[in-house]
């Protein structure tokens, strides 16, 4: 993998600055973000336990999942263009992670994430209004004042519970609020959603903005509401103006699919897609260096070869299989020496065929 010089994002895994150096949108992908400009979330160290988890230790083997130089063609293009990048391919190939490489590459803080199933809808990910706990704290705090008197009933007045209290931002919600900098979301497997939730995405992706019918129908009397973002420690708390949400540096979205569905063709036209391939032997060893260590490489080589030999006539066979056997063969050689070779080939092979949700 050695890109281009026109690439911001290399998927070298090493963090820098390059977002400055991405050209200012075309007119048609530029916001003007609506109300204040909200503040950058802290980036939480490039390398803490999240990063770690996600893509391994070490910086130099980050960059190492399954990106080729026409890969990062398509991801630097949707950077420049301010269009989302759907990701496809088959499981176990790191599609989402490639979201964790781009926000700790470009230092663009903790991504957001939206894992999508057959009942999620745009409005789930734009915010969640409790209504129903809402009106059910606000007939406590009604009992409650009819109850009292004087300054108790004052102060049980003040308690009644506030529309803010039970309004949360959703992970799309919040990658659209007005920041300087765009926030990384990923919609994950967006190929599972009900069918009509890619078209309801169109207005959004396309305009970079929504409204919050609870807080609009409060604009004459109040226009601006102090809501939380989605997330956690980087949770913020932001103004919302009017019920509108409008963003002001697009954020970079990576939407996974493991090819099981069509989408339509006003969504696929409002998207760039990238088709990740089964990984070569490098790629692989790179990917067992960098979350098992140096050492597994050479001392697991020919469960490396299984792996290879199994991928090439299957195709199907996801990463994350390679490392659960060289995991499990790394504790069972400490904990039994006798283990021979034969029965690592079988424990090894066993693991292989085992079947189990990919990460």
């Amino acid at each position: 993998m050695t890109g281009s010089a026109w690439h911001v994002f290399t998927g070298s895994g090493e963090p820098h600055d390059g977002w400055a150096r991405v050209p200012d949108p075309m007119l048609a992908r530029t916001f003007d973000g609506g109300g204040r400009t909200v503040p950058p979330v802290a980036v939480n160290g490039a390398d803490g336990p999240e990063w770690a988890r996600r893509l391994g230790e070490g910086a130099q083997h980050i960059g190492a999942h399954q990106l080729r130089d026409r890969d990062l063609d398509l991801v630097n293009a949707a950077l420049f263009c301010r269009r989302p990048l759907l990701v496809t391919g088959r499981p176990g190939l790191g599609k989402s992670t490639l979201a964790y490489l781009i926000a700790r590459e470009l230092r663009l803080g903790p991504v957001l994430s939206w894992p999508i199933n057959s009942r999620s809808t745009v409005w789930e990910g734009l915010y969640q209004y409790d209504a129903l706990r809402r009106f059910e704290d606000a007939r406590v705090g009604d009992a409650a004042v009819r109850a009292e008197s004087g300054a108790v009933r004052e102060a049980a007045a003040s308690e009644v519970a506030d529309i803010a209290d039970y309004l949360t931002l959703g992970p799309l919600g919040t990658a659209l609020l007005p920041y300087r900098r765009p926030r990384v979301l990923l919609i994950d497997e967006i190929d599972k959603a009900d069918v009509d939730l890619p078209n309801d995405l169109l207005h959004v992706l396309e305009d970079g903005e929504y409204q919050i019918p609870e807080l609009r129908r409060m604009r004459s009397y109040r226009r601006a509401v102090t809501v939380a973002t989605h997330g956690g420690e980087d949770q913020q708390l932001v103004e919302v103006h009017e019920g509108l949400v409008r963003c002001r540096a697009f954020p970079i979205i990576v939407m996974t699919s493991n090819g099981e569905r069509d989408f339509p063709p006003a969504f696929l036209r409002r998207v760039l897609q990238l088709r990740l391939e089964s990984p070569d032997r490098g790629q692989v060893e790179a990917v067992v260096r960098a979350h098992l260590g140096d050492g597994a490489v050479g001392e697991y080589a020919d469960v490396i070869s299984v792996f290879m030999d199994r991928l090439e006539r299957s195709g199907t066979l996801p990463t994350d299989r390679l490392l659960i056997a060289i995991h499990t063969l790394r504790e069972a050689s400490g904990r039994d020496p006798g283990l021979g070779r034969q029965a690592r080939e079988d424990l090894a092979m066993q693991l292989m065929q085992a079947t189990s949700r990919p990460w």
